[in-house]
């Protein structure tokens, strides 16, 4: 069985290219200890459509069975079971998980299966960073785990950077779509802006959800429901959203209080 961790997507700008292995991201995240576990069975049936099975039900899920057949491996009658232990589309970079942890049980190198999944995801809108941060957290061997994306693309440089207190996540809302957002020029334009204002030095993560936070009002990455639930977080504690979802990422010296807080608005998480 193999494994993928989730991934918040703090900052980021846009990096368009023609080439969907060039084309991504560049920003700060961090990649969660939970995240998505694949078994593959092979059934045989060679020629046959791949299958989805999520909770023992078949699933529609096409940028795994993309990510897959760029390894090779497609229609090959396989049956592919994932076991997502946080929502997709609130902001975990699920997507991008599925689909590195289902290339990673069919192929052990690592770069192959980043270069797949990353293609995958940005051939379908779902995601642009995610991939290359998780897949420099599973070199790392750690997480949680502050990642940077330097550079954009499935090859991108990436720093990584220790977390050094607990995490507090409220898996909050219904989502929102990936795609609305990256392929619309408008909010690209915004996004860019803002991002190439930030300047961030210090990579504690206290730091790091500030630069997310700032970026979030900046860029207008946020509705009524989001801002109400930013403003009841307790005085000394740092809170921003999950890009590009509807949760909340939280630190505070009093951890107790702030999953109080956060509580009635989803559930609780905590690293």
């Amino acid at each position: 069985m193999s494994f993928a961790p989730g991934h918040i997507s703090l900052t980021f700008a846009i990096h368009n290219h023609v080439d969907p292995l060039k084309m991504g991201s560049t920003g700060l995240g961090i990649v969660l200890p939970k995240g998505v576990y694949c078994s593959i069975v092979d059934d045989n049936n060679e020629g046959e459509r791949n299958t989805i099975i999520i909770e023992n039900k078949i699933v529609e899920d096409p940028v795994v069975l993309r990510a897959i057949e760029l390894l090779g491996y497609g229609n090959k009658g396989l049956s592919v079971y994932l076991r997502r232990d946080l929502p997709i589309g609130a902001g975990f970079g699920i997507s991008g998980a599925s689909a590195l942890a289902a290339c990673l049980e069919l192929d052990k190198n690592l770069k192959n299966c980043t270069v797949a999944s990353h293609q995958a995801e940005i051939e379908y809108k779902t995601g642009l960073g995610d991939v290359v941060a998780i897949s420099s957290a599973l070199d790392k061997g750690d997480f949680p785990l502050v990642v940077e994306r330097m550079t954009p693309g499935s090859n991108g440089e990436t720093d990584t950077y220790a977390v050094d207190s607990k995490l507090v996540v409220c898996v909050s809302g219904l989502g929102r779509n990936t795609s609305d957002i990256i392929s619309n020029p408008e909010w690209s334009e915004i996004i860019n802006a803002v991002s190439s204002n930030l300047n961030n030095t210090e990579y504690d993560i206290r730091s790091v959800i500030k630069a997310g936070r700032i970026f979030t009002e900046k860029s207008g990455l946020i509705n009524e429901n989001l801002a109400e639930i930013l403003d009841e977080i307790p005085l000394g504690a740092v809170s921003s959203i999950a890009h590009l979802g509807t949760s909340i990422v939280a630190v505070s010296d009093n951890v107790d209080e702030l999953s109080a807080c956060l509580e009635k608005y989803g559930k609780i998480l905590i690293f």
